[in-house]
């Protein structure tokens, strides 16, 4: 599956950006393959990039 580069554009200012939300959910994703909550053969980066594509991933900007 071919993931379209132009929505995570239009959602996201720096493309870097994105690619760091989607690392941090891919993150917890692996996590939760550990505790036996989410299946093997699921791949956790991928299905963080299908998730902020579709739009599941919540964030929230922080200013220092």
């Amino acid at each position: 599956m071919i993931l379209p580069t132009e929505k995570i554009y239009k959602m996201f200012e720096n493309k870097y950006k994105a690619v760091n939300v989607a690392a941090l959910e891919a993150r917890k994703l692996k996590d939760d393959q550990t505790k036996g909550l989410l299946e093997e053969y699921i791949n956790p980066v991928f299905e963080s990039m299908k998730k902020l594509v579709a739009g599941k991933i919540k964030w929230t900007e922080r200013t220092s």
